[in-house]
């Protein structure tokens, strides 16, 4: 199966269009860390980080196999667990999700065996070790196609979606003592192909769907951890866009996210950069494709440590390869750079390192030919650290991710410093939130440098 997202963004795109590509004055780097061959497979999934400072990510099948494996930021790659079986060919591995208890959670969208018949999809978790669990195989009643992974609320509990490719889609709860359960089913009217689920700061679960609501173009479900809909939006297509694709929470308090199709009338579209407030407003930000030559199809979003947003499109830019690009959250937009076939094309999947630096994946090498690999970005941004954990409360540990922990002085929430914080290693630190913290940063600092996280942290 072809991740659908990236089928629906590449049926859509029909035109190429000529001219130039707006200049950015920001000086950025953009270089092949991680070259693939066909014994690889195909990384076009999100690199997540992990405590020990290196990265994870998944490839996906070529003849049925696929792997989770980390890289370093120097391109050392190791497997670290591999999706091999002489009866089963493994189809459509979503990216990973770490959770607070150190290990990778992720999705399989289906299974099939050699003489035909198969499942519907799977939840497993992998250490970074490659310990591999089967955590649950997905039956039909309780959905189809997990294409995306979970993430992991305040409560400790996982939730996440299934796709079930355009009809209605099931959001799941998975508890930390091995209970799953069905918490909402989607109608016609609220969502069909749920894609992806995200927390808020305000401890709801906030779902896209790439169809349903209006003329099925596709909505956003807010919904409590119990599975009641507290309202949707729906999509009204044309310039607003439609198919919405994810959704993230801006250090604003805002929600931004990206739409497959609608804006710019061409083709159908090329899709939107949007704002989606708490009070349930959708704003366009930016019809992708509007300038001549710039990049069509965006494929990812993400806010970087900065307060802008970054992208990357499918195609278009100077080489019709895709590009990377940056929108503020007033939706001023700029391609930063556009992809080369010594980069690799079709690029998708992006995070942003403790670092500063950004990680992407590309699906090929090329144009039409290569197997892609991983990429690094250099746009100039600082190091700083950031929270696995994305709300808390007084007296719980809390855990942390950056770099050149060793040596830490003193571990602050809003202002507040920790009465106690332990130095795992030189990437991974846990400290406890204490009496008197309030939703705000946190700071880490030690004799040679002080480092903010990237997002405010909720105090509950």
């Amino acid at each position: 199966m072809v991740q659908r997202s990236r089928l629906i963004a590449l049926m859509i795109a029909l035109v190429v269009t000529g001219g130039a590509i707006s200049a950015s004055p920001q000086t950025i780097t953009v270089s092949s860390l991680i070259p693939f061959t066909s014994a690889d497979g195909n990384a076009y999934a999100t690199q997540v980080q992990g405590r020990n400072g290196n990265y994870y990510a998944v490839t996906n099948p070529v003849n049925g196999t696929g792997t989770n494996f980390d890289f370093s930021s120097n391109g050392k790659r190791a497997t670290v667990y591999s999706f091999v079986s002489s009866t089963f060919a493994y189809e459509g591995l979503s990216s990973l999700t770490l959770g607070s208890d150190g290990y990778f959670y992720g999705t399989i969208e289906g299974t099939q065996t050699i003489s035909g018949g198969g499942d519907m999809g799977e939840f497993y978790r992998v250490s970074s070790s490659g310990v591999y669990s089967l955590l649950h195989v997905f039956s039909g009643a309780d959905g189809i196609y997990p294409t995306n992974p979970p993430i992991e609320a305040t409560d400790g509990n996982f939730y996440g979606t299934t796709a079930n490719h355009g009809n209605a889609s099931t959001v799941y709860k998975y508890t930390r003592s091995g209970q799953f359960s069905v918490i909402y089913t989607t109608t016609t009217d609220t969502g069909l192909g749920c894609e992806r689920v995200m927390l808020g700061n305000d401890g709801n679960l906030y779902v896209t769907c790439i169809g349903g609501g209006f003329k099925r173009n596709g909505t956003i479900i807010k919904l409590t951890t119990s599975g009641q809909v507290l309202q949707y939006y729906k999509f009204p297509g044309g310039a607003t866009g439609s198919y919405p694709a994810l959704l993230l929470q801006g250090s604003d308090g805002n929600f931004y996210g990206l739409t497959l199709a609608g804006g710019v009338s061409q083709s159908g579209g090329y899709g939107t950069i949007f704002q989606f407030t708490p009070q349930g407003k959708v704003n366009t930000l930016y019809q992708i494709g509007s300038l001549a030559g710039s990049g069509r199809n965006a494929g990812a979003l993400i806010e970087g440590s900065d307060g802008n947003l970054y992208g990357l499109t499918i195609i278009g830019g100077a080489n019709d390869l895709g590009t990377l690009f940056r929108c503020t959250t007033s939706g001023s937009y700029t391609d930063l750079y556009s992809f080369a076939s010594s980069v690799g094309s079709d690029p998708d999947g992006l995070m942003q390192s403790t670092t500063g630096l950004l990680y992407g994946s590309t699906y090929f090498t090329g144009f039409i030919s290569g197997y892609g690999g991983i990429f690094t970005a250099n746009l100039g941004l600082g190091p700083f650290v950031s929270t696995v954990e994305r709300a808390s409360s007084v007296g719980k540990v809390v855990e942390i991710l950056g770099q050149s922990f060793t040596g830490t002085t003193s571990v602050t929430f809003n202002g507040v410093a920790a009465s106690s914080f332990t130095v795992s290693s030189d990437t991974y630190l846990t400290a406890v939130v204490p009496t008197g913290a309030t939703t705000g940063p946190v700071v880490v600092s030690s004799p040679t440098q002080t480092l903010t996280s990237n997002r405010n942290l909720t105090i509950r």
